[in-house]
């Protein structure tokens, strides 16, 4: 593999602390229940994992074992914009930038997810909505995982930038095509609610990374 380097130049490592603490965040899911994390690295099987753990207890977002993959999910897609950022324009350097930027990421994706809830109950829509959600939730976990892995190669290895960042296109591929299966596969099965479905996916999955664009991303570059 070569020698390990770190690609970005920061006056002070802090990059690793944060990696750290995925990691802690890793062992904490295994040690609360570690068949349960396995059986989630299990991307080849995602029936099994959904059978065992889609019912009515496991959807409960405020479990410990949810909100640590919560925090993954945000460390891996603020870590992937920090990495990254150059691509966009202006880079990232400074550890505040990081922790802005991922507890705005935080916030917003908080906030959908209480919009969902009151929206979909007022219209009588959310029992429907319980278990695409979830599905969708554990996909953008398992991704985290590989990303968090990709990134760490990606700041500290010498592998090429260019395999690096085609594993990280790939990541988001696949996840994108999951994420089109599970609503199909849900539309197919509630045709008559096009209208809310619409309204899901473009207010609620859509709208929300537009926000982010302009409050944390367009008033910085």
């Amino acid at each position: 593999m070569g020698e390990w380097i770190y690609r970005p130049n920061l006056q002070e490592d802090w990059m690793s602390l944060v990696f750290l603490i995925n990691l802690l965040v890793i062992l904490f899911l295994y040690k609360l229940e570690p068949g349960r994390l396995l059986e989630l690295f299990n991307i080849l099987n995602p029936r099994a994992y959904f059978g065992k753990y889609s019912h009515e207890k496991e959807l409960n977002y405020y479990s410990y074992f949810n909100l640590a993959c919560f925090a993954l999910i945000v460390s891996a897609l603020s870590l992937t914009y920090f990495s990254f950022s150059g691509v966009f324009g202006r880079s990232l350097l400074y550890s505040f930038e990081f922790y802005y930027l991922a507890l705005g990421l935080s916030v917003v994706l908080w906030v959908r997810k209480l919009l969902i809830q009151l929206v979909a109950s007022q219209l009588k829509f959310g029992t429907y909505l319980f278990l695409p959600t979830y599905k969708s939730f554990t996909i953008a976990t398992q991704a985290s995982f590989f990303l968090l892995g990709v990134l760490f190669l990606w700041n500290y290895s010498s592998i090429p930038k260019l395999m690096t960042e085609s594993l990280v296109v790939l990541l988001a591929l696949i996840w994108m095509v999951n994420q089109i299966g599970i609503f199909f596969s849900f539309f197919r099965s509630h045709t008559g609610e096009l209208i809310y479905i619409i309204l899901y996916l473009c207010t609620f999955k859509i709208a929300p990374w537009i926000w982010m664009y302009f409050i944390f991303i367009e008033t910085k570059l």
